[in-house]
């Protein structure tokens, strides 16, 4: 009995001050483990705000270049218009001579001739009518041409500006910050490992990142990507312009021709020699043939207008 109590003593004696110890030490890590997250917690805070900051400043920065730019690119438009006044004018004058031209020669198809004209006068007029239409076609389209470069080298004028602008509120970005990758504040091991609170902040600062490098991307995204929208946007208007160019070449084709048509109906009140039943047909089919090259540009036109949509929704996104 004695021994024994010997011995339950001795052992109590042993396990209190092992136990006393590992108090000590989980109280100890705990205390760690608090000031480190408190620390996190400062970091995090002082980051945000810096971020805050940042995105204040930047907003007020370009919010003075849209209201430097716009006047510098208003400048260019003026200068353009200027220019497609004389441009007009020279191209107004050239038209009318050729259209007092086209006047005289419709003049004399349609005066009354004796004994009303034959097919082989009536085909010579056709063939002088188109020479004198072409003409007229080639002289406004020459014209359209010139006032499509000129407008293409004021929007590549603009252009340049708009770049400068994008330019200087990236390099604004980069200097607040805007455009790095922050390093999450990530939680390390205390006393062998991650308790379950750290593992989870963690997880929550790595989301957090992410979500900060996507709203900042958002923010500079007008700037980073304005140059491609840019060029996508005149390249589309020089397809336009093309578009509108071949299409108004098949048109003129058959306008032609119809005009010339609709002389010979006033010629066959005045006893030319035509076959009207020849020269209905004709016009029927001068009537779909027009109908046709304006369904197939439309059609052209509405789906450059599906693709582009989604091309822009690409460039945006970046």
């Amino acid at each position: 009995m004695k021994n024994f109590l010997t011995i339950f003593f001795v052992t109590i004696a042993l396990i209190i001050p092992v136990d006393q110890i590992h108090a000590k030490e989980d109280k100890e890590l705990r205390k760690q483990r608090q000031e480190a997250q408190k620390e996190r917690q400062a970091e995090k805070k002082e980051r945000n705000q810096e971020i805050t900051d940042a995105i204040k400043s930047f907003a007020e920065f370009t919010a003075t270049l849209r209201y430097e730019y716009p006047p510098l690119l208003k400048e260019i438009d003026t200068e353009f218009e200027f220019k497609q006044v004389d441009l007009q004018a020279d191209r107004n004058a050239k038209i009318a001579e050729v259209e007092a031209e086209n006047q005289t020669m419709w003049a004399s198809l349609l005066m009354p001739q004796g004994g009303g004209q034959n097919m082989e006068a009536l085909k010579k007029i056709e063939e002088k009518a188109k020479i004198q239409s072409d003409k007229l076609f080639r002289l406004k389209e020459e014209a359209a041409q010139t006032a499509h470069k000129g407008k293409m080298a004021s929007e590549k004028k603009k252009h340049a500006l708009l770049q400068q602008r994008d330019n200087r509120a990236l390099e604004e970005a980069a200097s607040l910050g805007l455009t790095k990758k922050y390093t999450p504040i990530m939680a390390t091991p205390i006393g062998g490992e991650l308790t379950r609170q750290e593992k989870q902040w963690n997880k929550r600062e790595k989301n957090g990142i992410d979500q900060i490098q996507l709203r900042n991307l958002k923010i500079i995204q007008e700037f980073k990507n304005g140059e491609k929208l840019r060029e996508w946007e005149l390249k589309n208007f020089d397809e336009d312009f093309q578009l509108q160019r071949d299409e108004k070449r098949e048109l003129h084709a058959l306008e032609s021709q119809q005009r010339f048509f609709n002389s010979l109906l006033m010629q066959a009140t005045q006893g030319a020699e035509v076959n009207q039943q020849e020269m209905m047909a004709k016009f029927a089919e001068l009537g779909k043939q027009t109908k046709l090259v304006k369904i197939k540009y439309d059609t052209v036109r509405k789906k450059n207008s599906i693709t582009r949509r989604e091309e822009k929704k690409k460039l945006e996104k970046g």
